[in-house]
C-alpha cells in the first residue's frame, strides 16, 4: 500500500513514525509548506520524498493513500479535486483519531522504554549483589570443608592420643606386676637374712631397701595410673566434643554448597532477566 502524509507537524511526524517499516506499507511522499517542519526532516532521514504542494504528492502514481492531517479546508478541497479515482483520503478528523491512537501508543511506548531502563539497571544491581554473596557464600563453604578437615584431622590425633595411653598403661600394669615381684623377693631375702643370723645383716639391710624400692614403685605406678585415667578420660571427652564438631562442620558445608548452588540458579536469573529488560528497550 502506497500512502501520502499531507501536513508533517507534530501530528503528521507522529503518524509517519508510525506506519515507517510496517509490512506492506510504502511512504510515498510527505507535504509540508515548510520544509523545516519535523515531518520533512524525518522523512529525508528515511529517504522519503517531501513536497511543499499536495498536488505534486497526486501525481505520484499507484498512490493508494493520502492522509490529511491539517484540518485545512482548502487543502481538503484541493486533495479531492485532484486525486485519482483509485486513491482514497483520510480526513483530518479520522486523522486526529489515528493520531491520539499513535500518541497514546507512543506514550505507553515512553513508559515501556523507562521501566525496561529502570528493570535493566535493578537486574544489574542484582547480578553484582548475586555476585558478591557468591563469593562470600563459596568462602564460607571452603572455610567449612576446611574445618571439617581439620576437625576429622584432629579426631586422628586424638584417637592416637587415647591409644598412646592405653599403651602405656599396659607398661605400667607390667611394672606394677614386677614392683611386686620384686617386693615378695625383697620379703623372701629378709627372712633367709634373717636365718643367717649375723652373717645375713648387710644382705638385710640392702632386701629391705630393695622391699621399700619396690613399694615405692608400686605407689607411684598407681599414682601415674590415676593420672593416666583422667588423661584417657580428658581425651575421651575430646574425642566425642570432636565428633559433634566434625558433624557440625560436615553438615555446615553441605548446607553453605546448596546456598551457593541456590545462589548460582539466582545469578542465571538475574541476567535472565537483564536479557529480557534489554529486549524491551530495544523494542521501545
Amino acid at each position: 500500500m502506497n500512502i501520502g502524509i499531507v501536513g508533517a507537524g507534530k501530528g503528521g511526524t507522529a503518524i509517519l513514525k508510525a506506519i515507517y517499516g510496517l509490512p506492506e506499507v510504502f511512504v510515498a511522499g510527505v507535504v509540508d509548506i515548510d520544509e523545516n517542519a519535523p515531518g520533512m526532516k524525518l522523512a529525508r532521514e528515511k529517504g522519503i520524498r517531501t513536497f511543499t504542494n499536495c498536488v505534486d504528492l497526486l501525481k505520484m502514481p499507484q498512490l493508494d493513500l493520502v492522509i490529511e492531517v491539517t484540518g485545512n479546508p482548502k487543502v481538503q478541497e484541493i486533495l479531492y479535486t485532484h486525486k485519482s479515482e483509485n486513491t482514497v483520503v483520510i480526513d483530518a478528523n479520522a486523522a486526529k483519531l489515528m493520531m491520539n491512537v499513535v500518541q497514546s501508543k507512543e506514550e505507553m511506548t515512553k513508559k515501556l522504554y523507562m521501566q525496561a531502563q529502570e528493570l535493566a539497571k535493578e537486574a544489574e544491581k542484582l547480578g553484582n549483589a548475586v555476585k558478591e554473596i557468591k563469593g562470600a557464600a563459596q568462602n564460607v563453604a571452603e572455610g567449612a570443608e576446611e574445618l571439617a578437615l581439620m576437625s576429622s584431622n584432629l579426631n586422628d590425633s586424638a584417637n592416637n592420643a587415647r591409644s598412646y595411653t592405653q599403651n602405656i598403661g599396659e607398661v605400667l600394669s607390667f611394672i606394677k606386676r614386677v614392683a611386686s615381684q620384686t617386693k615378695l623377693l625383697g620379703l623372701n631375702a629378709a627372712i633367709e637374712a634373717a636365718r643367717a643370723g649375723e652373717h645375713g645383716r648387710g644382705f638385710a639391710v640392702v632386701a629391705e631397701e630393695v622391699r621399700k624400692l619396690a613399694e615405692e614403685s608400686a605407689q607411684a605406678v598407681e599414682q601415674i595410673g590415676s593420672i593416666l585415667k583422667n588423661i584417657e578420660n580428658s581425651v575421651e571427652a575430646i574425642v566425642n566434643e570432636i565428633n559433634k564438631t566434625t558433624q557440625i562442620a560436615e553438615l555446615q558445608a553441605g548446607s553453605t554448597q546448596q546456598i551457593v548452588s541456590e545462589i548460582m540458579e539466582l545469578e542465571h536469573t538475574a541476567d535472565n532477566l537483564k536479557k529480557v529488560a534489554n529486549q524491551l528497550i530495544n523494542l521501545s
